[in-house]
């Protein structure tokens, strides 16, 4: 897949789009994808995605702005997975935000042509969202291209969304969440040396500083997949402040069941299966160990239990995200292993 930051230096051949912010990239965007593909296969030409960094919400709205799903680096893994051939990012601005959509067109076209084009049930774009399903065709019939618009998925009774994932995320409900993400959700980092804490007590653990506005979930321990080059790996994370510790900042910690390779500065995705328990403060360091025992013991069945189903073609999951590759980290995100306890 071509990654482009702004619009493309050199104009590209005629293409079938989509634009969103595609946050998260969860069941209701990779229909609109598989639309947009199946278009684009129809006429012979690559697909397109455009979308926005940071959220327009962040701009417009600073004090609503969302917490992220999915950073740009790995919304790009997940869509070249999909089988996107561009993604194009643009910076979204107050004029940005301005733009009459005939002008926004106008520019986009000059390096990105329209074979057709593939929107979302409620897509706007444009100043006082005047950019609609309405203007966008009749764009289109002056331009020679057709728009297909898809409708929504629904999940529950419910129409499947970024913000319904993210408040489901904000209180833990990692299962619930990747059923409408299509995947587990995930963080993704570097592992860089930490204090050793951890180490001592037993559980050396990979400690994840957390890309600006990155989405963590609700404190407390998960069973969590830990994908590194070369493989996949069980574990156990703890989100939390390690009360026990006196600690004031907020850490985000996996123990790797059963590892002991050096992985010092080596890429790791982390992927959320199932809380365990909330974060709890301890007596002390001997009361927390005979409980991350326990959470390791739970975490083991839990991912067994993920395994097997996997197996049987009934797990969690998304086609492919059990031993998916590891998507490429955030710029500018790093983690230490054996920074701290796994929990506590």
């Amino acid at each position: 897949m071509n990654l482009h930051f702004g619009l493309p230096s050199r104009k590209l051949k005629p293409v079938c789009l989509t634009i969103g912010s595609f946050d998260g990239v969860h069941r209701g965007h990779a229909r609109v994808i598989q639309a947009l593909r199946r278009q684009a296969g129809g006429l012979g030409v690559e697909t397109a995605v455009l979308t926005f960094d940071p959220h327009p919400r962040c701009v417009l709205a600073p004090d609503s702005c969302p917490p992220t799903l999915t950073t740009v680096d790995e919304k790009a893994a997940i869509m070249a997975e999909m089988g996107v051939d561009h993604l194009i990012v643009l910076p979204f601005t107050r004029r940005t935000s301005r733009q009459e959509p005939a002008e926004f067109m106008a520019a986009l076209a000059r390096k990105v042509p329209l074979a057709g084009m593939t929107i979302g049930y409620d897509f706007t774009f444009g100043h006082q969202r005047r950019g609609n399903r309405q203007f966008l065709e009749a764009w289109g019939a002056e331009h020679a291209f057709a728009v297909q618009a898809v409708q929504a998925l629904s999940r529950g009774g419910a129409i499947v969304s970024s913000s319904v994932i993210r408040a489901l995320l904000l209180e833990g409900k990692v299962a619930p969440a990747a059923r409408l993400l299509g995947r587990h959700y995930s963080i993704s980092s570097f592992v860089e040396h930490g204090a050793g804490v951890g180490s001592r007590i037993g559980y050396p653990t990979a400690n994840l500083a957390i890309t600006p506005n990155k989405l963590v979930p609700e404190r407390g321990v998960y069973a969590v997949w830990v994908d590194l080059e070369g493989g996949v790996h069980p574990g156990a994370m703890n989100v939390g402040y390690r009360p026990t510790f006196g600690g004031s900042r907020l850490t985000v910690e996996a123990f790797i069941f059963d590892f002991h390779r050096d992985v010092y500065h080596e890429e790791v995705r982390v992927r959320f299966v199932q809380r365990i328990r909330d974060e709890k403060r301890f007596s002390g360091p001997q009361a927390l160990v005979r409980q991350i025992g326990h959470d390791v013991a739970r975490a083991r069945r839990i991912l067994e239990h993920a395994e097997a189903g996997r197996h049987e073609g009934a797990g969690p999951g998304a086609p492919g995200d059990p031993r998916p590759p590891v998507a490429t980290p955030a710029r500018g995100a790093r983690a230490r292993v054996g920074a701290s306890p796994v929990a506590g």
